[in-house]
């Protein structure tokens, strides 16, 4: 963002970064759970493909600015990981706030990171075919 955008960064860098691996884990363990819950690799990546990927683009707020979208997809963009990151992105780097702002996006974070990690754990059954 500095190199390519010119875009500082006002807030603080290592929250940045700690709040990007629980981000990155979350999105991990959705692909976990889509890989106990299917059969065969074309069927999660196809999952994957319509179920993540276009609702992140679509419903988070990268695109097009939630506010201006109908309630029920506000509603279904609430589930989204992405849209909760997005958010915290944005108060970090361009407002430059600190976890005073944030935590709220954050226990969200980590509330589906929990959820996600206890569904994998319950689900997942040693395969040896």
């Amino acid at each position: 963002s500095i190199t390519v955008l010119d875009l500082p960064i006002k807030g603080s860098l290592p929250l940045l970064f700690a709040i990007s691996i629980i981000f990155i884990i979350t999105n991990l363990l959705i692909g976990i759970v889509i890989s106990i819950v299917t059969d065969s690799q074309q069927t999660a990546m196809l999952i994957s493909l319509i179920g993540t990927m276009l609702p992140t683009l679509m419903l988070s707020g990268f695109m097009f600015p939630v506010e201006n979208m109908p309630l029920p997809l506000q509603v279904v963009g609430n589930i989204i990981p992405a849209k909760w990151y997005y958010e915290i992105v944005k108060n970090i780097m361009i407002k430059g706030t600190g976890l005073e702002v944030v935590w709220k996006h954050l226990l969200v974070l980590l509330g589906m990171m929990t959820v996600l990690f206890i569904i994998a754990v319950k689900k997942f059954k040693i395969r040896l075919e």
